[in-house]
């Protein structure tokens, strides 16, 4: 899984390229068909600018985040894009369990909620 780390208007260390890299990888453990990963890291006067787009098949995932840090800026992008990864995967579980078995149906709040009177009878 490649992960592409571009710096606009900003020099990074190596430490911390190495350091980006090893943590964008990490994402690879919350989703396994991740395609790459593109980091886009801009700097304006006192603003760092950090950019997480993840590709992973039909998901798409995009995180932005504004900090005085760039790596302030980078973690709270990652946070974001693994809170998006959990509700996709979440979502996607609700959906099969939802097919497999509908009358354990439950609402946003995660009560169950009671199956029309037309569907009881299935």
């Amino acid at each position: 899984m490649p992960v592409k780390i571009t710096c606009r208007k900003l020099e990074l260390s190596p430490e911390l390229q190495d350091l980006f890299q090893k943590k964008a990888e990490k994402l690879k453990k919350y989703f396994d068909r991740v395609d790459k990963i593109d980091v886009v890291l801009t700097a304006e006067k006192h603003r760092r600018t950090c950019e997480i787009t993840l590709h992973a098949g039909h998901f798409d995932c995009v995180a932005k985040s504004e900090h005085v840090d760039e790596g302030a800026a980078f973690d709270d992008a990652l946070r974001s894009v693994q809170r998006q990864i959990k509700e996709r995967k979440n979502k996607a579980i609700d959906r099969n369990q939802k097919a497999v078995n509908p009358s354990k149906a439950t609402n946003h709040s995660g009560k169950e909620v009671p199956l029309p009177a037309h569907l009881e009878s299935l």
